[in-house]
Parts: C-alpha cells; structure tokens; sequence
C-alpha cells in the first residue's frame, strides 16, 4: 500500500496523493499537512477509506452479519431517512441473519441465495415480503461489488423468489357512504378515520398533521410532515408528497368541533394535561410532557389534531386495530377518497396532485376502483357515441 501513496512538500506543508482510475486518469490529493509522515499517515488513511467503499472493512474476509452492521451504520443510516433505516434493520435482523449471517460474503454463492429464498418460503413469507428481504440484501451486496471491492459480482443478481411462495395482496375495499355512517362518532379513533376519509391522507401523514397545519376559515390542509410508528416526525413520503389542497365544508365544521372540544379538555385538565413535542435536536424524536413541565429550547410544540382526551398520542397499531375491527384497513380510506373522486369526474392529475403521488397513472393504476356507477357511465358514453 505505501507505494500507492506519493508524498510530496509544496511551500512548508506536506501534501499525498494516490490513483482512483487509470482511464482517464485521476487522483485524491489533500495537502497541509505540517510534516511528511503526517502526510504519510492521512494519505494511508484515505486510501484504505477509499479502497473499501468509506465502510470501514478492510479484512481479506468478512462475514455476512458484520459486513451489514457497517453497511447500515455507515452507508445507509446517513443516506436516507429513520424510517427507511429502521424498516433495513429489521429485515436484516428478521429474515438474513438467522440464516446466512455467518457465511463469509467472499464466499457466498447464488445457489446459496436461492437455498435462502426457498428456506423463507417455506417459511410461509408472502412474495412481496421476500422480495423486499431479498431487496435489501441485493442492494448492500451491490455496495459491496463497488466502491467497497469486497466482491466481484453481486450473487443475489438474477435469482427468482421462489414460485412456491404465496401472494399476499393487500385487499383495497371502497368504502360505501353507509358503511363509514355506521362507524360510531364516539369512537375514540373516529377523527382519525374521518380524516382519512375526507382527505386521502396517509395514516402517518394524519397522525402527524397539527393545528397549525390546517386552515379552518378556508378549509386549506397543509401536509409538511408525517409521524412514523417508532414515534419520530419526519417529511413525508416523497418530495411530491409534501403538498396542500382544499377539503369539504363537512370536515371542517367537524375540526372546528374537535378543537373547541381539545380546549375544554386541556382546561379540565389543567397543568397534568400532555402537550407534543418534537425533539429537533434528536432526529425528530416524539416527546410528551405535562404542562406542569417546562420543555427544553431544543423541544417544538407541535399541536396535534388526532389525540386522546389527556393530550397523549395514538399509535399507528392501535388506530390498524380498531380499522381492522371493522374489516377494512388503512389503505382502504385512501383507496375509496381517490375512486370516489375519478369517479364523480375529477381529473387523474389533480387527485394525484392531492394524493402526492408524482404521477397520475400512479393513482390510477393503484387506487382507480373499477366500480358499478364507473361501468354504467361508460356504457352510457359509447351508447352516446353509436346513436351519432
């Protein structure tokens, strides 16, 4: 290695240098430094950094457990947002490890991928929950192909999810008008359905929607932000989901409701009653506090809309519960907003646009329930068009 390092004095410091590529030719070079072995020493540093992918690896062997721990700490944690990581980790953790966390990743082999997608189907795994195992793994043996050159080629490449697995597809129900006036008002996730199903709005995006976010005289709803289940706040899906757009007259007198009816709890309450913070300091930690306490500088009140009578927050298990009570879930409130919409003839692009979706075939294909009004109405075009 110390052959690939060129030290060389410019004025009274001390510069090192080193090839990246040979064709075209370029070079890492970084220089003041006071002597030359300090030079020496920085330039070894780079290039090992440099050598094994700024992951921190750099035995001739590693197994596949703590090539992943330096990956994630290193590569991913920094790169994308808390959720992203977490949901990384946890199929790391769940579904790789247990069984080829030991093999070494200089020796692991197609045929022993494929043997761990059989193993997880046999397992009971759904396809699309084993295509997002083996996802992730691909991705991180990619890294480890380029820059990290701990392999040549990425042996998840090319190897099928096993047939034998079954497909699990999340069932989008439209809801009908009376199904959703059957849900008891005095439910205590009630204003969480609700606003589900007036507005469309993801269930991290309404847990994480305040007061503040919300324009009661105009009925204009920001979505800034979105709280994720390990109760962080964090921007919302995509950039396209960061978005405003208008709702109904019935929702906002619903909100307005809801608000005077949180003021009188907080007064009943008094100085026990919880307030939300976000920790801004700690990632967009969630923290509650009594009022009784003074939060720190680094603590942003965020007045959410969706809370228990004390103040204190639901979580996205509870609020899957009580929808799955029901027999719908989740995505069903967001599916039934969007086909109702395309339905009474609202334009693709603009209940995209309030969806957050990037682009219109995406809310089509996904949440445009072919219903009977739906079929009816095109029967009743082509008639039109034939009696010409």
């Amino acid at each position: 290695m110390s052959s690939k390092i060129r030290i060389r004095k410019r004025g009274k410091t001390y510069s090192y240098s080193f090839d990246i590529s040979k064709n075209p030719r370029r070079m890492k070079e970084k220089g003041g430094f006071a002597t030359e072995d300090d030079a020496f020493d920085a330039g070894v540093k780079a290039y090992t950094d440099w050598k094994n992918g700024n992951i921190g690896i750099t035995s001739e062997k590693v197994k596949l457990r703590d090539y992943l721990a330096s990956w994630l700490e290193n590569v991913v944690r920094p790169n994308v947002k808390r959720t992203t990581y977490q949901n990384y980790k946890s199929e790391i953790n769940t579904h790789i490890l247990p069984i080829i966390g030991d093999v070494y990743v200089q020796e692991l082999r197609p045929r022993d991928v494929d043997a761990w997608l059989m193993q997880l189907a046999r397992a009971g795994m759904s396809h699309g929950t084993i295509q997002q195992t083996k996802t992730v793994l691909s991705v991180a043996l990619r890294y480890a192909v380029y820059p990290a050159e701990l392999i040549s080629s990425n042996p998840v490449t090319g190897i099928p999810i096993p047939r034998s697995a079954p497909r699990k597809v999340i069932e989008r129900t439209v809801i009908t008008p009376e199904q959703f006036a059957a849900i008891p008002t005095d439910s205590r996730y009630y204003a969480v359905m609700k606003l589900m199903y007036h507005t469309g709005m993801r269930i991290g995006e309404v847990l994480g929607l305040t007061w503040d976010d919300v324009d009661l005289s105009t009925g204009e709803i920001h979505v800034v932000r979105q709280r994720n289940q390990h109760k962080y706040f964090e921007t919302p899906k995509t950039e396209t989901s960061i978005r405003s757009f208008y709702t109904d007259p019935n929702l906002m007198a619903f909100l307005q409701a809801l608000k005077r009816e949180q003021a009188k709890n907080e007064m009943r309450r008094g100085e026990a009653y919880q307030l939300v913070y976000e920790d801004v300091q700690n990632g967009g930690a969630l923290v509650m506090l009594p009022k009784k306490i003074h939060a720190p500088h680094n603590y942003v009140h965020r007045s959410l809309i969706c809370i228990k009578p004390d103040g204190t927050i639901y979580t996205h298990e509870a609020v899957k519960n009580a929808v799955s009570r029901l027999g719908l879930n989740s995505h069903s409130f967001r599916h039934t907003h969007a086909t109702r919409l395309i339905e009474a003839g609202a334009k693709p692009v603009d209940v995209a646009a309030r969806l957050g979706h990037a682009d219109a075939t995406i809310t089509q294909n996904l949440y445009a329930h072919d219903t009977e009004e739906m079929r009816k109405e095109t029967a009743r075009i082509f008639g039109g068009l034939v009696d010409k």
